[in-house]
């Protein structure tokens, strides 16, 4: 596989946030110290819990590794797969019976299963799994469970659940870990001094009974080996495993003896190229507050493969293509009026919008920030159908000039057409952020709306947005974060969420870069907009939009995004000296 690139940094300290029963009485702080391939050291161990961020390639490639190092070692190699249900194991059986080939187990995966990760990139991991005769076995509890434990209760779930879980079952947890699991949700940091709230009490009680399951599985497994030869592998998302919390706690608390033969790796993306050791460590002292903490025994720092970026690109592309082959029908004025009266335009620019405003796309308003004055020249990144572009049009006058570059060629068409029949002087072009057809020192103000949420090398985008600007010129990005590192491994989140950046990671970056008074507005952050029914009544269905929701993220009803994401307006610019 091409673009694999990965860095491990071993952290199990000899003082630990978690309980040090776990550790063993000789183990030595690694914090910090760095491997370029750790792999057979973490195959060695009987139990191995690897912690993933879902479907990403370069992790994937790391467990085929540690995976097949594993059934060398080792008389029978057990794999638990968070990714199938209990009630999905007669599809694993056929599977590596032959009965059914990867694409036919896809399929009735789907046609029959609820759990909905995406296999695909799966493929080599389970296809060798079978070639080497290792055991694969399902990992979790059916979600409808955890659906029916927040609808009608622990007595009724845990009654109905039996079959699945041990005759002990103790829904609370343990405070740490509810530290631990509102941190990964709410962005708090477990090292600082605020403490965690009771906002996601009840969504705990579900994650736990799924942490329970997959232990009680992997307890069945280690107690039924019957040589010490055999060896466990459990491939589940961070944020069941981190800080030993969930599985790793119950599994080790069921049996102590293997504490030392057991290994926790878990996964991190980052979008830096990390030339020094140093640099990683002190990547590793930024996220984990400090050495002796414990949130695994080995981090595995990866980079989202390039490739990659060129499918989301192209299925971003593809979504607002859609969106621009409707765009001249009549929309929703009066729910455009609403948001943008909400996100705080003035009555001028809603008026300077005109007959077009019901193609308004964005998630704040950059005019505040980027007080654009007359004769400048301006760039509009991810212009989209050209709102905000006409907006600045009116603002630099007769003597300026706006600039719109957006990578859907549809929605650029229409805002092209629509500057000619306005008159505007602003011209449209297709174009990529990280790539921007301009020369560089070329623009006074850069603003975009919403844009950069959906940009998979952010780092890359803002020194492309360095490069074009004018010494002195400014910035306003108005774009959605999260208030964390990471979204909760486990779920399943649009791609737009998975492509947000961190809130804290915003200013560093910046700075790195060379901009200058850097700030991160989110004086107006809430994701949350009341919309009357009447207002909601007048929508043309004939218009394709792209945030439809839909069944597939109905399990996201029960999460307060205002805890998890927050729109912001970054503002900075290029110091005068360049």
């Amino acid at each position: 596989m091409q673009h694999v690139w990965h860095r491990f940094v071993g952290i199990r300290g000899s003082t630990n946030l978690f309980s040090d029963q776990f550790s063993s009485p000789k183990q030595k702080s690694n914090f910090g110290k760095v491997y370029s391939n750790p792999s057979h050291e973490i195959a060695k161990h009987r139990l191995v819990f690897l912690g993933e961020i879902h479907s990403m390639p370069p992790i994937i490639s790391f467990q085929r590794e540690v995976q097949a190092k594993m059934k060398e070692e080792s008389n029978q190699l057990h794999v638990v797969l968070e990714h199938f249900s209990f009630d999905l194991q007669d599809l694993l059986d056929k599977f590596s019976r032959d009965e059914l080939d990867f694409d036919q187990l896809v399929e009735k995966y789907h046609d029959i299963g609820e759990e909905g990760h995406k296999l695909e990139p799966y493929r080599d991991l389970l296809e060798d799994a079978k070639t080497q005769g290792v055991r694969l076995h399902a990992g979790f509890i059916p979600r409808s469970y955890a659906r029916m434990l927040m609808k009608e209760g622990k007595e009724v779930t845990l009654k109905a659940a039996s079959q699945w879980l041990p005759s002990d079952i103790d829904l609370e947890g343990t405070d740490f870990h509810y530290n631990v699991f509102e941190s990964l949700l709410s962005g708090r940091s477990i090292y600082g001094e605020q403490d965690p709230t009771d906002q996601f009490r009840r969504i705990f009680q579900a994650q736990i009974l799924k942490d329970i399951s997959m232990a009680n599985k992997v307890n069945e497994l280690v107690q039924g080996s019957t040589k010490k030869e055999d060896k466990v592998l459990v491939i589940a998302g961070n944020g069941h495993l981190l800080h030993h919390c969930g599985v790793p706690e119950r599994v080790l608390k069921n049996n102590p003896e293997i504490a030392a033969e057991t290994c926790l790796v878990i996964s991190e993306s980052t979008t830096e190229s990390f030339d020094e050791d140093k640099a990683i460590q002190d990547a590793v002292k930024v996220r984990f507050g400090k050495e002796g903490s414990n949130p695994a025994d080995f981090i595995y720092f990866y980079r989202i493969p390039e490739d990659d970026f060129d499918d989301v690109k192209e299925e971003t592309r593809k979504a607002y293509d859609r969106v621009g082959e409707s765009a001249a029908l009549e929309g929703n004025k009066m729910k455009a009026a609403w948001i943008m009266h909400n996100l705080g335009y003035s009555e001028e620019q809603f008026l300077i919008a005109g007959s077009d405003v019901h193609n308004f796309q964005g998630v704040g308003n950059p005019h505040v920030h980027a007080n654009i004055q007359e004769g400048e020249r301006v760039l509009d990144v991810g212009s989209g159908l050209g709102i905000d572009s006409f907006i600045a049009s009116h603002s630099v006058g007769p003597e300026g000039r706006v600039v719109g570059i957006d990578i859907s060629s549809k929605e650029v068409a229409h805002a092209q057409a629509r500057a000619t029949e306005r008159g505007a002087n602003a011209r449209f072009v297709v174009a990529d952020m990280e790539s921007i057809p301009l020369p560089d020192n070329c623009i006074d103000v850069i603003i975009s709306n919403g844009a950069f949420c959906l940009a998979p090398n952010k780092e890359k985008a803002f020194t492309e947005l360095f490069r074009v600007l004018k010494p002195g010129g400014r910035i306003s990005i108005c774009t959605t974060t999260t208030k964390a590192n990471n979204l909760e491994p486990g779920v399943s989140w649009p791609l737009c969420m998975k492509m947000f950046i961190a809130k804290d990671e915003i200013k560093p970056m910046c700075e790195r870069i060379g901009y200058l008074d850097v700030v991160v507005d989110d004086s107006d952050s809430s994701m949350t907009m009341e919309i009357p029914e009447e207002v909601l009544e007048n929508s043309n269905p004939s218009r394709n939009r792209v945030h439809v929701g839909g069944d597939d993220f109905k399990h996201l009803e029960n999460y307060d995004m205002d805890k998890i994401c927050a729109r912001v307006c970054v503002v900075a610019k290029k110091p005068l000296s360049q």
